[in-house]
């Protein structure tokens, strides 16, 4: 049943990116391909403030998994027992709502929801609230994107606020691990 579940998705990601067959995720899509991340991924990831090119920002190595719990929700891991252990859980509210909270080490708990883009291949997530925090002065992701590359290779941008405003911006590019 995991091939299945696992094929499905796949094969409409690659039909998106490849063939620009579709232009946008429904949330229901979304998720469905949020899914056949399951597993264990390796990659690098940059830092980069507001006003430095990304080129003259250093790279460092970071490792990500995702669980599927009981096909209603998706739990994506960061950083796995280190002090900066982060969490962040996707679920569905019906077929029409994707929601993204983020369980974040400095403590506070971001929530997004899926916003439509015509970038294919492309899950994005607008922030929506948070707690533990005020959005106006305390840092926070405040927007996030996972871009399917191929069914090996996603790429991820999550915007991080401070002072109500984009203090920088964190870029992944991952690989499945073997």
């Amino acid at each position: 049943m995991k091939t299945i579940t696992t094929i499905i998705p796949v094969a409409m990601i690659l039909l998106c990116t490849q063939a620009n067959a579709c232009d946008e995720f429904t949330p229901d899509q979304a998720f469905q391909s949020m899914l056949s991340l399951e597993g264990s991924w390796t990659g690098e990831a940059q830092v980069v403030p507001v006003g430095q090119d990304r080129a003259d920002v250093s790279v460092s190595e970071t490792s990500v998994s995702f669980k599927n719990i009981g096909n209603s929700t998706v739990m994506q891991t960061f950083a796995a027992g280190t002090p900066a252990e982060m969490v962040s859980m996707y679920h569905q509210n019906g077929k029409d709502e994707l929601i993204h909270t983020h369980y974040c080490a400095i403590g506070n708990q971001p929530s997004m929801a899926f916003v439509t883009t015509n970038e294919s291949g492309v899950i994005d997530f607008k922030f929506t609230e948070g707690t533990n925090m005020d959005v106006n002065s305390d840092a926070h992701a405040h927007h996030s994107m996972i871009k399917f590359i191929d069914e090996n290779t996603y790429e991820s941008r999550t915007e991080n606020w401070s002072g109500g405003r984009l203090v920088s911006i964190r870029y992944t590019s991952m690989r499945r691990d073997p």
